[in-house]
């Protein structure tokens, strides 16, 4: 096991006030909300996070204002950062920073900007340099769908799980047959192997995965703690029924109309933030919002049932 040990990582949305600033207070409102569900940690600055739409000052206040409500609800839980970043040299720059604002591990999509550009080589050549030079313990985020198709291959992720300083990858391909190559392939006490999505979870969990980081874990995270508890303790049939009654559910604060679909969902029932994302995302319509609401309604009362 490496030092991101196990189990459920947050990627928490970054709030922001109608003006379109950070809402601090409504983010240390979240993690209250989340620290002591049973999870091991807190994502900031991912794609969640909206990290494509802060300044680098920002992100700095982000990451600190984590590390202080961490510190105040549950200093247990550990912070990764977002650091991500189209050149390997402000990637490096990005993770410094995290790393004095208090994250303890990064977490780096690949580049994808020069698509063209983007082959097997450029990606060992960008994640090693990465590596050599991050302050902190690196994990690769294979997201196709925010980087224009780029899918890391197994051979790259091999060759690259081998390196000190990467210890971690997150895969938001839905692609368990990957997931499973993967694991085959690889040596779990140097790389920990985390499922990108609720909706697979305990499909990765069953071939050998060993944590998630989930959007909708911003919603019933007991929930997607409670998958891995019943998985791990042999309860197989109860973890399938769960999971089952969950799939809906992270579909609609997820992928039916993306981030501000999620806080939405938080503004209406947790009764802090507000649904506003930086331009070019919008507010959804009541009439979405009222989609997601009776979606999620049985996984949101059943996560009060653990609370």
């Amino acid at each position: 096991m490496t030092s991101l040990g196990r189990g459920v990582f947050v990627p928490v949305p970054t709030f922001f006030k109608e003006n379109e600033d950070l809402d601090l207070i409504a983010f240390d409102k979240h993690i209250e909300y989340l620290a002591n569900s049973g999870i091991a940690g807190i994502v900031v600055l991912g794609s969640m996070g909206e990290a494509v739409h802060l300044s680098e000052q920002e992100r700095v206040q982000v990451i600190k204002q984590c590390t202080e409500s961490v510190k105040k609800y549950n200093s247990k839980l550990k912070i990764i950062a977002g650091t991500s970043a189209q050149s390997a040299k402000v990637t490096i720059e990005y993770t410094k920073q995290a790393a004095e604002a208090g994250a303890g591990f990064s977490l780096i999509l690949p580049p994808s900007f020069y698509r063209g550009a983007i082959d097997d080589e450029a990606l060992i050549q960008f994640y090693t340099t990465v590596a050599d030079h991050s302050s902190l313990p690196v994990i690769i985020y294979n997201y196709p769908g925010v980087c224009q198709g780029v899918d890391i291959s197994i051979p790259v992720l091999v060759k690259l799980s081998k390196h000190k300083n990467i210890i971690g990858v997150k895969g938001t391909d839905g692609n368990v047959g990957k997931m499973a190559n993967l694991i085959n392939k690889t040596n779990p006490q140097e790389v920990t192997l985390l499922a990108g999505s609720v909706d697979f979870f305990l499909s990765e969990l069953i071939l050998g995965a060993v944590g998630l980081i989930p959007g909708a874990g911003n919603v019933f995270p007991t929930l997607c703690v409670e998958i891995q508890r019943l998985y791990e303790a042999g309860k197989l049939e109860e973890a399938i029924q769960l999971q089952r009654k969950l799939v809906e559910a992270d579909d609609a604060l997820c992928r039916w109309y993306g981030i501000p679909g999620t806080k939405s969902f938080i503004q209406a029932k947790l009764g802090y933030a507000q649904s506003i994302c930086r331009s070019p995302l919008q507010s959804i319509s009541e009439t979405k919002a009222n989609q997601i609401l009776k979606a999620v309604e049985d996984a949101f009362q059943l996560e009060q049932s653990f609370r």
